[in-house]
């Protein structure tokens, strides 16, 4: 097998190539690439030890240069050389096939030639990486974070890996502090900074004590608000009651009114003037006593035994009892 240092120069050679718009003729991109993959199958399925990380970063940025050019001659000649492989030669052609395809197919159609990839291949970080590209893409951010997780615990001495899972962790915080989840969100920062995956990163371990502090603000922010919307419904339900109860005595006090103007002028038109009189004050008086009787009922402060509104009452009740029966003598 050809060193990791010959093989990087042969992509960059290739990269090269491409953006010289120099594909199909003699020594183009082509002919180089297709010479370049006759030996790298020798590399064999995934392990941390063979799956050289400057290589896996020069195909990247082979893919990426397919987003303006047609790929298909590309990957025929990946179809031809995986037909005479064994699953191990070809993971690592699928590996270049998979990176061309993210860079140049529909998002619904690559998605699932990716995860074609990962079922084949479950214990390959690299398709999982991608795999949740996708998922953070459609805002799926848990089934992203799984994905990069996996990745991540595969080969965690990968950037890529581990830049990609934090930047999800602070996609999925922004989600949660959207929705208002910030208890979720709090949990989870707990929860990864008991783990301590990303404590060998200063920045990254930084920032997510940042964001944890974040949280525990927006929920003693959201328990005051809570609270002072209780407090508020509190307030407008005792004011609420408190004007009903006032409502309710005006109607009753003019009420008693127009009784009283309506009951004075039936009694004057059919009454003589001595009986008027005696009825108007006693009708008055009852109906003073009717207002009160509604004040007493609708009161919201404690009545008390001597209250001036009882006492009122009783005076009024025995003032009409004793012209009743005075009335008797007078008339």
């Amino acid at each position: 097998m050809k060193d990791f240092a010959t093989i990087n120069k042969e992509i960059n050679s290739i990269i090269g190539l491409i953006e010289l718009d120099k594909i199909s003729e003699q020594d183009g991109a082509l002919s180089k690439f297709s010479e370049h993959i006759k030996e790298i199958t020798d590399i064999g399925r995934f392990d941390l030890k063979k799956w050289n990380h400057e290589w896996r970063k020069n195909v990247y940025k082979l893919g990426v240069k397919f987003k303006n050019i047609n790929p298909i001659d590309f990957l025929n000649i990946l179809s031809e050389a995986k037909k005479t492989l064994g699953k191990d030669g070809q993971e690592v052609l699928d590996f270049y096939y998979s990176e061309i395809e993210a860079n140049t197919l529909p998002t619904t159609t690559c998605t699932k030639k990716i995860e074609s990839y990962v079922i084949k291949y479950p214990y390959n970080p690299e398709f999982r990486h991608t795999f949740g590209h996708f998922y953070k893409n459609n805002n799926d951010y848990i089934n992203a974070i799984e994905q990069y997780r996996f990745a991540f615990e595969k080969d965690k001495s990968n950037n890529s890996f581990i830049s990609s899972l934090f930047n999800c962790y602070l996609s999925y915080f922004d989600q949660l502090i959207e929705n208002s989840d910030y208890e979720i969100g709090l949990n989870l920062c707990t929860e990864l900074m008991t783990e301590k995956i990303f404590k060998g990163e200063t920045l990254m371990n930084n920032h997510l004590i940042n964001v944890k502090e974040r949280f525990k603000d927006y929920i003693i922010l959201n328990n005051k608000i809570k609270d002072a919307e209780s407090e508020i419904k509190k307030i407008v339900a005792t004011e609420t009651n408190n004007g009903q109860s006032k409502i309710i005595e005006i109607l009753g006090f003019f009420t008693a009114i127009i009784a009283f103007v309506f009951s004075t002028v039936t009694v004057g038109k059919n009454f003589d003037f001595n009986e008027a009189i005696i009825f108007n004050i006693s009708l008055g008086l009852t109906l003073v006593n009717f207002a009160l009787i509604i004040s007493l009922l609708f009161s919201k402060k404690e009545v008390k035994l001597f209250d001036y509104r009882i006492i009122l009452i009783i005076v009024i009740f025995v003032f009409l009892t004793l012209l009743i029966i005075g009335t008797k003598y007078w008339l």
